[in-house]
Order: structure tokens, then C-alpha cells, then sequence
């Protein structure tokens, strides 16, 4: 090898260690310029940042980025990009504690999406443990989901769970709110509705709305009256063809309307109970 050669080469190996160097400063300086407008909430530019950081990264941080990209993700409301970047920092984590962060927060993104199950397949994944805390946490994790389900019952046991032994006026407290089956199950909708076909109104007045219930009576009964007055001047037939459109129009938008009702109304109950669920657990 001539020295002309082993010059070239030298230089070559000089340069390449600078521009690595460089290049490395430079996307160390673009993750410190995205941390700072995370920190800033300007949300928009720190993705468009850690997107630059993470394509031409070599590998490392990468766990790092990929929480901060899901993190804002999640703080803008698009659950499934969130969980889906929450799981690419699980995998590239080799720290145990982070990975156990990662599943609770992809939990909490399929949770808020209303994706109960697959939150619910997330958590079986934790492993166990002694610490108190920590139990704590994955119980109301499992309760949140179970209720979000309406597997009430199982939901019941993890609250249970996380009041300790030395409270047990407060666990009596939160067995009797599942025991109250109106807390939960009341009114139910399917019987607003059925009531509502057999008798117009009756379902919402089951469901409390003694108002709508009353006017769905008087409308649909009005025309039934009107219907019976036609065909003492008219006939039957056309007696049928003015008043049953009509009828029929409120009669379905009645038992309908019924239903609906009664699932805000129970909605409405469950909220309540839920909330005096935690205030009891907050204690």
C-alpha cells in the first residue's frame, strides 16, 4: 500500500468520525429543541421534531421518543396513534419499570376510547406483586374496565380490592351501591320500551319523564279519538288513512323516545354511583 493510499485513508477515517460526531450533536440538539416546545406545549412542532429525531436516529433513545410522540398523541386525543407509539416504546425499553408504565398508559388510551377489552388484554400482561401502590393502581384499572363493560360484579371485587382491611364501613359503603340494583339497572330500557308499545307513554313516565309521558299519551290518544269521531261522518277507511299516519308517526317516535330516556336516565344513576365509588375510595 503506497503512502498516497494510506493517506486518502486516514483522511477518510478523520473525516467520517467528525461527520458522525457532528451529525450526532445535531440530533441531540433537535431532541433538546423538542423537549423545550413539549415543555412549551407547542405540541405541533415537538412531533414534528421527535419525528425528525426518530427517522434518522441510529437507535438510540428510542424508547424515550417513542413515549414523548404517544404522550402527545394522548394529550391531543387521538388514542389509538398514542397506544399504538406507547407500544413501540414497550418494546424498545429494556428498563422493567418502564415497561409496566407502558402497558398502564396503553391501557388508559384503549380505556378512553371506550375499547374496554383490548385495555382489559393490555393489563393481564402486569405481572405481580407486593407493593401496595402499585396493586392499587392495577385494581382500579381492572374495576374502571369491568364497569365500562357493565361486568358489574367483577367490577364490585376490584374495588373492593383496593380499600385495605382496616376499612370496612367503607367496603359496606361500596357493597351496598352494587347491591342497589336502581343504582345500576334502573330503568331499565327495554322495559320503557315494551311498556311504551303497550301503552303509549307509560315508558317514559317509568323512566321519570312524567312530561314527554303525558304528551305521548294525549297525542296518540288524540288520535285515536279522532280516528273513532271520523267514522261516524266518514268511512272507516278513510278515517284510517288521516289519522293513522299520524298515530303511528307518534306512537314509534313514543316507545322509541322511551328507551332513550331510560338509558340517560340509568347513565345518569351509574355516573352518581361511580362517582361516590371513588370519593368513598379517595378517603
Amino acid at each position: 500500500m503506497n503512502s498516497t493510499r494510506k493517506l486518502y485513508i486516514l483522511l477518510w477515517t478523520i473525516y467520517s468520525i467528525f461527520s458522525l460526531q457532528v451529525y450526532a450533536q445535531t440530533l441531540q440538539e433537535s431532541l433538546t429543541f423538542a423537549d423545550k416546545q413539549f415543555e412549551l406545549k407547542n405540541y405541533r412542532l415537538a412531533l414534528k421534531e421527535y419525528q425528525r429525531v426518530l427517522f434518522f436516529s441510529t437507535g438510540e433513545n428510542l424508547d424515550y421518543i417513542y413515549s414523548k410522540i404517544a404522550s402527545i398523541y394522548f394529550i391531543n386525543g387521538y388514542y389509538s396513534e398514542a397506544a399504538y407509539n406507547f407500544e413501540r416504546a414497550y418494546k424498545t425499553t429494556g428498563n422493567e419499570r418502564l415497561k409496566i408504565e407502558f402497558i398502564f398508559k396503553k391501557a388508559s388510551c384503549y380505556m378512553l376510547d371506550k375499547k374496554f377489552r383490548m385495555a382489559l388484554f393490555e393489563l393481564m400482561n402486569l405481572p405481580d406483586s407486593t407493593d401496595t401502590q402499585y396493586n392499587n393502581r392495577k385494581n382500579f384499572y381492572f374495576a374502571v374496565c369491568h364497569w365500562g363493560l357493565e361486568e358489574f360484579e367483577k367490577s364490585e371485587k376490584y374495588f373492593l380490592n383496593i380499600i385495605p382491611d382496616n376499612r370496612p364501613k367503607d367496603k359496606e359503603k361500596i357493597a351496598l351501591l352494587f347491591a342497589k340494583k336502581r343504582n345500576l339497572y334502573r330503568p331499565n330500557p327495554k322495559t320503557a320500551k315494551i311498556m311504551s308499545m303497550i301503552l303509549p307513554g307509560s315508558g317514559q313516565i317509568y323512566s321519570g319523564d312524567i312530561k314527554n309521558g303525558l304528551n305521548s299519551m294525549i297525542l296518540t290518544g288524540g288520535f285515536v279519538v279522532l280516528a273513532v269521531y271520523m267514522t261516524e261522518y266518514y268511512t272507516f277507511f278513510d278515517a284510517f288513512l288521516t289519522a293513522a299516519p299520524w298515530f303511528m308517526r307518534y306512537y314509534q317516535g313514543g316507545y322509541q323516545k322511551a328507551k332513550q330516556i331510560a338509558v340517560h336516565k340509568r347513565d345518569i344513576r351509574r355516573n352518581k354511583t361511580y362517582k361516590e365509588i371513588l370519593r368513598i375510595i379517595q378517603q
